[in-house]
């Protein structure tokens, strides 16, 4: 079923009711052609009935209808066999003309007299006209007859010519009106593309100034309620900042304490229990300083982050290098390969975070033995960062999956909390970067790619 539309909408309560009237208008029309056609023919018959009436005369006693060629020539100017005539005496008996014209209604006395009729098998329209002869002879009948296929036709066309006219407005209306709605409906459409082009970050409100006044309350209510949601998720957003921040000092002095008694513990059960909540501690640990970092890098707390021009190349080789002790620890060969400079608009803290997150996903599930590279590339229009590793990889189903908050791939063997992707897809899209997945050289391990636009002005800084 097609949806339906503002547009269509209006041109079908627009034009339905203009075809209803427009037939309405047709009716009447005809009505109106056919009477005006028929008072003109039957004017016409009239006054040949009359001109036939004045050449029926009385001589020694009889009636006589002497009608001269001239007379005859008029009444045969028409169509052969459309025009008939008779002119029958006080008792009724045949004068001249065609025989056997339909008498006029007998109740009918009036001196003209039009009717309708049939002779010769077609339809005819009659006008009888009572003629007064001298003497008390009494009057006579002069019938002029003819067919009425002419004034049919005629009146056909006089309402052909009629509708035309008016059907030609209906359709001209109805592509006014069309074009008219998509002019009227252009605000709509700008809005429309307003809209799509924004990104979930983006709760700032929409202009009205552009829109028609029916549509301004619509806008005004769309925009109170982004900035309710906006409101929604700063308070989510602080919430879990001020819970992570209260949780970090506490976390931190549980885990000197572990440290501290795991070095004093004397038996092998304590030193196996203190390692274990050591390791708890530690994933704790990572898990609230990931939701500060998810914190930050969500919408609506990037607008406290001051972007700068900053050189992509050089920070990407500093958190490199300082991985590289973790990635040995390990057994896995961490390795850069960059462009001189790469140029991008960013936040320092933010990117950093997000290559951490990278790098640790990488170096954790990284089989010892393993490699793990990062690379920025420039191009012409965008920037490229990339972390390959050879591990065990992403399987294709789970990729999409994998930037969704605490979800983790079964079977990988290594503990984490699940958020480091969605930190990584949150600060790339507050970067207004492109992240994706794919599969590393050779068809093993992940191949995380984030393309940012590149900067055109000023200098990178470091």
């Amino acid at each position: 079923m097609r949806p339906r539309t503002l547009r269509r909408q209006l041109i079908i309560w627009l034009v339905l009711p203009l075809l209803a009237l427009w037939s309405i208008s047709t009716y009447v029309d005809y009505d109106i052609a056919n009477q005006f056609v028929t008072n003109a023919y039957d004017r016409s018959l009239l006054d040949t009935a009359i001109d036939i009436g004045k050449q029926v005369k009385v001589e020694n006693g009889r009636v006589r209808a002497d009608l001269p060629e001239v007379v005859l020539e008029i009444l045969l100017t028409g169509e052969p066999g459309k025009l008939f005539y008779q002119v029958s005496g006080p008792r009724g008996e045949h004068i001249a003309g065609h025989r056997g014209l339909p008498a006029p209604p007998e109740a009918d006395s009036e001196a003209v007299v039009y009717y309708d009729a049939e002779y010769l098998g077609q339809p005819v329209r009659v006008a009888a006209l009572r003629l007064p002869l001298e003497g008390d002879h009494g009057p006579v009948l002069v019938q002029v007859a003819e067919s009425t296929a002419a004034r049919i036709d005629f009146a056909r066309q006089i309402m052909i010519r009629m509708m035309l006219p008016q059907g030609l407005l209906i359709l001209l209306a109805a592509v006014l009106v069309w074009y008219g709605v998509g002019r009227g409906l252009a605000p709509l459409a700008d809005l429309r593309r307003e809209i799509a082009r924004r990104s979930h970050r983006d709760l700032s409100a929409l202009p009205e100034q552009r829109a028609p006044q029916e549509v301004q309350p619509l806008i005004r209510a769309m925009n109170d309620l982004l900035a309710r949601l906006s409101q929604a998720l700063d308070a989510q957003s602080r919430f879990v900042a001020d819970a992570a921040h209260q949780l970090r000092t506490p976390l931190a002095g549980l885990k000197t304490q572990t440290e501290l008694a795991l070095r004093q513990a004397q038996s092998s059960e304590a030193q196996a229990a203190l390692a274990q909540l050591q390791a708890a501690t530690e994933q704790a640990t990572r898990l609230v300083n990931q939701l500060l970092a998810l914190a930050r890098a969500e919408p609506g707390a990037a607008n406290g982050v001051a972007f700068e021009r900053l050189d992509l190349s050089r920070l990407a080789r500093e958190t490199t290098t300082e991985w590289v002790p973790r990635a040995l620890a390990r057994n896995i060969d961490l390795g850069y390969e960059g462009a001189p400079a790469a140029p991008v608009t960013g936040d320092a803290f933010l990117l950093k975070e997000m290559l951490n997150n990278l790098l640790d996903n990488a170096v954790r599930y990284t089989q010892p033995g393993g490699q793990v590279t990062v690379r920025v590339a420039r191009e012409a229009q965008r920037v490229t960062l990339e972390v390959e590793d050879n591990g065990p990889g992403i399987p294709e189903a789970e990729r999409d999956r994998v930037f969704e908050r605490f979800h983790r791939v079964l079977g990988s063997g290594a503990e984490g909390c699940g958020l480091g992707l969605s930190i990584v897809r949150e600060i790339a899209l507050s970067h207004s970067a492109q992240v994706g997945l794919a599969a590393g050289a050779g068809g093993t391990g992940t191949l995380v790619r984030v393309a940012f636009p590149r900067a055109v002005s000023g200098s990178p800084q470091g």
